[in-house]
């Protein structure tokens, strides 16, 4: 193997593919990347069996081989290299062990058999193809991506559900607290339905960019699915399970409707959150009457209380939220003005973009015993 590429292009891939290495493996080649040489230039890979990246750059290619190299130590000596071409070559008495120099700078790394590097997740021949703009993608999955559980307790949950029907692409996540619900137009009728492993939207949405002129292709079968961007692959499997019927919980009649300064709400809710954190509830009050009225309180630290105006239809009402499940809402919110819909103290609250009501936000209120 031979090949000579820009240095700051290799870091770059290199940052993007090593987000996929297992950093904990009994199988060293897990925990490399593994090059391999094209007609076009390199291509690198990188999985922890779940799901993995890769990552085509172009280069100059001498002598065609491929090699699996130590993930961090590659990408360590890579970023610390001075800008210029780096040049990378197997030594002809072991092809396993590439020297790679930069200028006057040369350091040795020893691999593995590219053999032992397991396949990347592939979707099938007759998977399912969407073509969705990248600048949308990123925006849906920032969404709806907060309300992904962490927690295993529900393997279910810990995905993302993407779905297809009557022209519309929809997106639903649920951590059993709070919901976030996205759909778009879609120019397809086609009815599809996958759990996505929130650890792959999390992966995806760092490199997908804002652009409004480039489109991802996203590929999904009964097992797999792959988003092929510009010259990046990501592919994972899907989490297993039927995901819970979540729009017999979104609610269609309300007792109380407010609409609000998005931005002025946002703000009394940060100031509120000093408060609470300390008292180590997060719990703000919420009373509704003629506004809105934000009180925060720690029995060691203070109290805090923010009037923030708003238009107000229907009964009054207090009541109580994690202020960290609302911010994770606002803090997607572009419009001006929001919406809040309540049935009562003890029933969700659902949220959503005065003038967009594709996306919307339901949290769970907190009883106090």
């Amino acid at each position: 193997m031979h090949f000579v590429c820009e240095k700051n292009v290799l870091a770059a891939a290199l940052g993007i593919v090593q987000r996929a290495v297992a950093t904990k493996s009994p199988l060293p080649a897990l925990k490399g990347v593994l090059l391999e040489t094209e007609e076009s230039g390199l291509v690198l890979s990188g999985t922890n069996l779940e799901f993995g990246i890769k990552c085509s750059l172009q280069a100059k290619i001498i002598e065609h081989g491929a090699v699996v190299l130590p993930a961090k130590l590659l990408t360590e000596f890579i970023r610390k290299m001075p800008d210029g071409m780096i040049d990378a070559s197997s030594h002809s008495d072991n092809p396993l062990n590439i020297n790679i120099a930069c200028g006057n700078i040369k350091f040795d790394l020893s691999g593995y058999p590219a053999e032992e590097f397991p396949k990347l997740a592939e979707a099938s021949s007759d998977a399912a193809r969407l073509a969705v703009e990248e600048g949308l993608l990123k925006e849906m999955f920032s969404q709806t991506e907060v309300a992904i559980a962490r927690d295993e307790t529900r393997p279910i949950l810990t995905g993302l559900l993407l779905e297809t029907e009557a022209n519309k692409l929809k997106l639903v996540a649920t951590d059993g607290h709070r919901l976030a619900f996205r759909q778009a137009a879609y120019a397809d009728n086609t009815e599809l339905k996958a759990v996505i492993p929130g650890k792959a939207i999390r992966e995806v949405s760092k490199i997908l960019e804002d652009a409004q002129d480039k489109k991802v292709e996203i590929c999904l079968d009964d097992t797999c699915v792959v988003f092929i961007m510009d010259g990046i692959v990501l592919s994972s499997r899907l989490v297993e399970g039927k995901y819970p019927p979540y729009q017999q919980i979104i609610p269609t009649d309300f007792k109380t409707s407010v609409v609000a300064d998005a931005q002025a709400l946002q703000a009394a809710l940060e100031r509120a959150e000093i408060i609470v954190r300390e008292g180590g509830n997060n719990l703000v009050l919420l009373q509704v009457d003629q506004g809105i009225t934000v009180i925060g309180a720690s029995q060691d630290v203070g109290r805090v209380e923010d009037f923030v105006p708003a238009e107000v239809q229907g009964e009054p009402l207090e009541i109580r939220f994690n202020v960290r499940l609302l911010l994770d809402c606002f803090h997607n919110i572009k419009d001006q003005q929001v919406h809040l819909d309540f049935t009562g103290p003890y029933s969700p609250c659902m949220i959503r973009p005065f003038e967009n009501h594709n996306y919307l936000h339901l949290v769970l209120p907190v009883r106090l015993s």
